[in-house]
């Protein structure tokens, strides 16, 4: 089974190609505003690399977000058009679970996923140290209340994602040495976890629908809360 995932939550875009839970080809590119002009290029380019086209697909993973507004549109849109159009599955996955999932494995008992939100405000949740089994909701806060939140839980953390790399010495103050703050590199979502949790919930009957697949805002985007506010004028 050939699958692709596609990941356009942050500034970093990335794309990968899987046979099953094995990774074929993973693509990184800072997209700098430019993601509608590069995304399906650089999809088919990661496809005829690996010697492939796009009737070969078999299942198309989207990462869901939180994340940007207009990066999210853009990513799931491309997908929906693509598993439409091949007439083949979709699958959406929780950006923050994949971003956990990069995390897993290392010598802490719970990771907190964040990722950069605004100003001292993160995208965030809790997973346990597989990165398996999610231990809070998906939430928007100020990173105060997030670094309390762990804190009372009384567990050594692993903090990863854009939202911990703005806030290290944050954490680091914080928690000292009963905390983790990852590399960089962790920031954003890989391609072999996306391919691994679209697995997943393929193989566990999890099919999105093509049609009415939509992005996961947690916080209502601000065009939406200005049309509803009645300061956005759409005539």
């Amino acid at each position: 089974m050939l699958t692709v995932a596609i990941d356009s939550s942050q500034d970093m875009c990335t794309l990968a190609l899987g046979r099953k839970t094995q990774l074929l080809s993973e693509y990184h590119f800072h997209h700098k505003m430019s993601l509608l002009r590069r995304l399906v290029p650089n999809i088919e380019m990661m496809l005829s690399d690996a010697g492939h086209k796009p009737q070969d697909l078999d299942a198309v993973f989207v990462s869901l977000g939180p994340g940007s507004f207009t990066g999210l549109r853009i990513g799931i849109t491309t997908a929906k058009t693509l598993a439409w159009t091949l007439g083949k599955p979709i699958i959406g996955v929780p950006t923050l679970d994949a971003i956990a999932m990069g995390a897993a494995d290392t010598a802490v008992e719970i990771i907190c996923p964040m990722i950069f939100a605004r100003a001292n405000e993160v995208y965030w949740t809790l997973m346990d140290s597989t990165a398996e089994v999610r231990l809070a909701e998906y939430e928007v806060s100020p990173v105060s209340d997030v670094l309390l939140g762990v804190e009372k839980r009384g567990l050594k953390a692993c903090f990863c994602g854009t939202g911990a790399t703005r806030n290290a010495e944050k954490i680091r103050h914080k928690f000292g040495n009963e905390a983790v703050v990852t590399k960089p590199w962790t920031d954003f979502a890989r391609g072999a976890a996306l391919l691994d949790l679209g697995n997943k919930r393929l193989s566990e009957g999890h099919i999105d629908d093509a049609i009415t697949l939509t992005p996961m805002y947690i916080r209502k985007p601000t065009p939406v809360v200005k049309l509803e506010a009645g300061e956005l004028d759409i005539k």
